[in-house]
């Protein structure tokens, strides 16, 4: 077994090797593990297959499926006949989809699973997902669908952009993860209580990853399965990719102000240096500077990257001592 896990940076990798997944333990002396496994649904064709086999592939487990529908056609259905309990979505979105199932989850849940229902995730790698936290080694466990990747499962766009928003997440929160976007997902119920996540878009994926981070959560991260969907794609790359970034921006700002005041400072301290060398060449060269308005730009740049990251260090001696606190 070989997935690695650490506190607070999530640096992480894949599980190998040909040992399967641990057997179940139990919660106490009497009660088996409990396991909820929620799937938003919006119109999903394949939603039959998927709830039989998450409820067959958690067959040595106590478990329950949990449906969030907002479909207009038989989704749920066919979700109810295959063994799932169906809660209705009032208002709209991938977030608020998770948020509305986790007010549903049985109150001696022990784990929660969270995956998509167009089949693009094999069911049967549920135990492999919960593994590393029944061990005891993660708190939140992501799968990376990078690492077993059918052709044609993701197109070039969607890769290119869950690349660029994994390595923003990777930069500014210290993690190492490969696939910051994959819906298929576990936690233990006692660190989901601990998160505070509020948006009902995509973004909640990284909202996610991020709150566990700040909450010092141990993340790690299994290789899954990914296969072509069965019906229409939900996410719109662009619609949902600058929503996405925009929030990892907000919350770094919250989390780790340093990181923008130093990029904007140092932004500005190398504008500076450039400019800076034009008016000394110049007078090197002439004897003579005759670009007075370059010279007071080349000042004032300097000036404010030095005051920006120093409202920078100002911020985060500030919000150590709060935490400190708190």
């Amino acid at each position: 077994m070989g997935y690695g896990v650490s506190m607070g940076t999530g640096v992480v990798s894949g599980m190998t090797g040909t040992e399967g997944p641990e057997k179940p333990k139990t919660a106490s002396i009497n009660k088996p593990l409990k396991v909820s496994v929620i799937i938003p649904t919006m119109n999903e064709p394949a939603i039959g297959r998927v709830v039989d086999d998450a409820r067959k592939a958690l067959k040595h487990f106590d478990a329950e499926v949990l449906v969030v529908d907002k479909s207009t056609d038989d989704t749920a259905r066919r979700a109810k006949k295959a063994g799932a309990i169906v809660v209705a979505q009032e208002m709209s979105g991938y977030g608020d989809a998770y948020m509305t199932g986790f007010g549903y989850v049985a109150p001696d849940t022990d784990i929660v699973v969270m995956m998509d229902g167009d089949n693009t995730y094999d069911a049967y790698e549920i135990p492999m997902l919960i593994d590393p936290i029944i061990k005891g080694h993660a708190d939140l466990c992501l799968g990376n669908r990078f690492a077993r990747m059918e052709p044609g499962a993701m197109n070039t766009r969607n890769r290119l952009g869950n690349r660029v928003i994994t390595t923003a997440i990777n930069v500014l929160y210290g993690l190492g993860i490969k696939d910051s976007q994959t819906g298929f997902r576990a936690i233990r119920k006692p660190a989901l209580d601990m998160l505070e996540m509020a948006d009902n878009g995509m973004p909640f994926a990284s909202e996610m990853i991020i709150d566990a981070r700040k909450k010092s959560l141990r993340i790690a991260e299994v290789p899954v399965t990914y296969r072509q969907r069965i019906g229409e794609a939900k996410l719109k790359a662009y619609r949902d990719g600058p929503l996405i970034l925009s929030l990892i921006i907000r919350m770094v700002r919250d989390y780790n102000p340093f990181a923008i005041f130093i990029s904007v400072g140092g932004i500005m301290l190398l504008c500076s240096l450039a400019t800076g060398g034009l008016i000394v060449y110049e007078w090197l060269t002439t004897g003579v500077i005759t670009r007075l308005a370059l010279t007071m730009l080349t000042a004032m740049l300097f000036l404010s990257g030095v005051q920006v990251i120093s409202f920078g260090l100002l911020a985060d001696i500030i919000l150590s001592a709060l935490r400190r606190k708190r």
